[in-house]
């Protein structure tokens, strides 16, 4: 039998004692048995009410599947592939989520990832500044490095499916997603002084080789939701394909637009930690 049980029932009788006590101690013995009798099928319909509200509530997140929203935050390592990779090397990835999953374990989730990086292999864009010993000079007359660096974002929406084959509730197991949004990079360049007249103001944007476009995404990874709020994570692989073009007029380097159309792709591991948000469950108790 369950604690609360015991208790309600406990409390239940009591308060049906007190009354009883109160209306048959009253001068109009007829008016109290009637309001004894009416008062006791209120009290039992009350009692049948939170009964089944008990009942109903009873299931937590270690025994069903439920609904709720949770806001994540992502560390991961991406690699690009495709068009991209001639571009960039290995970099890392980082963002965050807002998801929500319904009690038939089918999960909606918005995702915005910065994707970032040092390894540039496409470092000629600013060959034309060089001069024959290949240094770029300041305005000051000196030499001046220039750091080149990978940015951009992936911003998507995506449907996906929790499979409860493994974890500690039926809340957690295989998540499969599928998904589209948008895809953004481009080269950062970033001079060690600002020196450079030759990379000022709209001057950076004629080698910087901003591209964008429309993407698709796909991932797949164990989903977990712990039974209590503490921990909760996703570690999975995630792809992204986008379907990209080069934004800028020209590029100074070569003198010529680019209007070739890209196939960019990412493949990422990564490490999501979520803030589930719902109402916490009481526990039950048992005596035996």
């Amino acid at each position: 039998m369950r604690c609360e049980d015991t208790l309600l029932g406990s409390l239940n009788i009591r308060i049906l004692e007190a009354f009883d006590s109160l209306l048959i101690g009253s001068d109009d013995g007829r008016l109290s048995l009637y309001f004894r009798d009416v008062i006791k099928r209120f009290l039992l319909s009350i009692l049948l009410i939170s009964g089944l509200t008990a009942f109903g509530q009873k299931q937590s997140i270690q025994d069903t599947t439920i609904r709720f929203f949770a806001i994540g935050g992502e560390l991961g390592l991406q690699m690009p592939m495709g068009d991209l990779e001639p571009r960039f090397g290995f970099g890392g990835l980082t963002g965050g989520s807002f998801m929500f999953k319904s009690g038939k374990n089918w999960t909606l989730e918005a995702n915005v990832g910065f994707i970032f990086g040092n390894q540039v292999k496409e470092d000629t864009i600013l060959q034309n500044l060089m001069t024959e010993t290949g240094i770029i000079i300041g305005r000051d007359g000196n030499p001046v490095d220039v750091f080149l660096f990978e940015r951009g974002f992936v911003s998507t929406v995506r449907v996906g499916k929790v499979f409860p084959v493994i974890g500690p509730n039926p809340n957690c197991g295989i998540h499969l997603a599928l998904g589209g949004g948008v895809m953004q990079h481009k080269i950062r360049i970033q001079p060690e002084f600002e020196t450079l007249p030759q990379l000022e103001g709209d001057y950076k944007k004629g080698y910087d080789r901003l591209t964008n476009g429309f993407c698709l995404s796909q991932s797949l990874g164990y989903q977990h939701f712990g039974n209590t709020r503490f921990v909760n994570y996703y570690v999975g692989v995630e792809f992204y394909e986008g379907f990209t073009q080069n934004r800028r007029t020209i590029n100074f380097d070569t003198q010529q637009p680019d209007t070739r159309q890209r196939l960019d792709v990412i493949g990422s591991l990564v490490v999501r930690w979520y803030f589930p948000i719902y109402k916490r469950q009481a526990r039950d108790y048992y005596f035996y």
